[in-house]
Parts: structure tokens; sequence; C-alpha cells
């Protein structure tokens, strides 16, 4: 089961990969937003399959300065997700006023990964090496202004409130005028379902984890619960790859 799980994740950082690429092109051909924005979800959530995958085979131990780093990304994905529906619903190449906003907690993340990253190379190699035999260290070690296990707590919430905006924008969208073409909602509804459950298998974990703490480093290497989580990125990463070209209808 341990090898599906890091195989799914792998095949999905490739496929993560090539689609950030296919979006790049997409952004260079034709200046949508959207796609760059995508681009930026992905990456976030690829980076984050790629260290959960380096800790689980103790690689994380050799390349300590990668650690951490991609907690400010992470409050990326959920807000750069509902962006790309909303302006592929509206068909603009402009985020709303004061979009710059969504980014506070970003800004937050980026500045508790500070302590880590000034921390000396045996300070860190010293926190790898505790995190390689207790992965519930990633919730509890001391190196940032604060508690990691919020930083769960903080993006989840998040997710949820951008999910449920999301589906909202999804629900309410007017195909009847002919401006939003059925196969454009079709493929939307796939991405949000897909990320839903994605959400969705994460917050199990986390709420396992906050009520089982003595059990967290067993739930954090339950290969049960990470196949769903490999498997629903790999559909994600899938889906960003061969997915329709979301153009509007003409």
């Amino acid at each position: 089961m341990d090898t599906w799980v890091i195989a799914f994740g792998m095949v999905g950082i490739i496929f993560s990969a090539l689609g950030i690429v296919l979006r790049a092109i997409d952004y260079q051909r034709r200046r949508e937003l959207a796609e760059l924005l995508l681009s930026v979800a992905l990456f976030a959530i690829m980076w984050y399959a790629f260290i959960y995958i380096m800790i689980l085979t103790g690689y994380v131990a050799r390349i300590p300065n990668l650690y951490n780093k991609g907690i400010p990304m992470y409050y990326l994905v959920a807000p750069c997700a509902y962006f790309y529906v909303q302006l592929k619903l509206q068909q603009t190449h402009k985020l709303p006023r004061h979009w710059y906003l969504h980014l506070i907690p970003f800004i937050v993340g980026l500045i508790d990964i500070m302590p880590y990253a000034i921390a000396s190379a045996a300070e860190k190699q010293a926190l790898m090496a505790r995190l390689v035999s207790n992965i519930r260290t990633g919730f509890e070690h001391e190196y940032g202004f604060i508690n990691q296990q919020w930083h769960y707590v903080a993006r989840l919430l998040l997710a949820f409130v951008y999910l449920l905006a999301q589906w909202r924008s999804l629900f309410m969208a007017d195909t009847e005028d002919g401006r939003i073409s059925k196969r454009l909602l079709f493929s939307l509804y796939m991405l949000t379902i897909i990320y839903s459950l994605f959400v969705a298998v994460q917050v199990s974990m986390v709420l396992n984890i906050l009520f089982n703490r003595v059990q967290a480093s067993y739930i954090l290497k339950d290969a049960h619960q990470l196949i769903w989580v490999s498997a629903l990125y790999l559909l994600f990463s899938i889906w960003v790859c061969f997915g329709a070209r979301l153009r509007p209808r003409r």
C-alpha cells in the first residue's frame, strides 16, 4: 500500500509539472490570468506532495533547506482555484478590486517560515532527523511564530470558505444566454468536485490528528488514508493536463 501511495504521488507530480507547462503556454498565447492562477495552485499542491513523499521516504534529511518552504504557497491553493473559476465564468482577465487582501495568509505564512530559514545547518539537520523518526514533529516543532498545527487548521478552514464561494459561483452560472458553454461548466464542476474531495480527505486526517494526538504519527503515515489523498491528487493533475481546454463559446 505504501508503494502505491508513493507511486500515485510521483506520477501526480509528473502530470502536475506537465500541466503547469501547458498552462504556461496557454498564458503566453492568450494572456489568460486564469491559466496562471491554476498553475500556481497546481504548483503548491505538487510541492506539498513532493515534500510529503520526501518525508515518508526519509530523503528530506538530505535536503533540509527545502522543508517548510511550502507553507506560504499552500495558502494560495484555495483562492487561486476560486478565482480561476470566477475568471472563467465571467470571461474576464482581471481580478476584482482589493484582490491583494487574499494574500494576507500567504504573507503570514512567509513570515512564519523565517525562524527555520535562518536556523543553522546543524539545527535543521537535527529537526529533520526528528521528523523522519517521528512525523508528528511537523505539527509540534518550535521553528515558527505560530503553533504549526494551526497552519493546517487555518488552511483547511480557508479552503472550506473558498469552496463554498466556488460552488455558489457554479450554481449561479447562467448558461441560457450562450456566454458560458455547458462544456466549460462541466469542466469547472469536475475541477471543483475533485478539489472538494481532496480537501475533505485532508480535513478528516487533520481532525483525527487533533483528537488523537497520541496516534498522530500513525495517522500521518496511514497508507489507507494517504492512498485516497494521493489518488485524488493524481486525478486532479490528470484533469489539468488532459481536461477540456476551457474556452468560452463565441
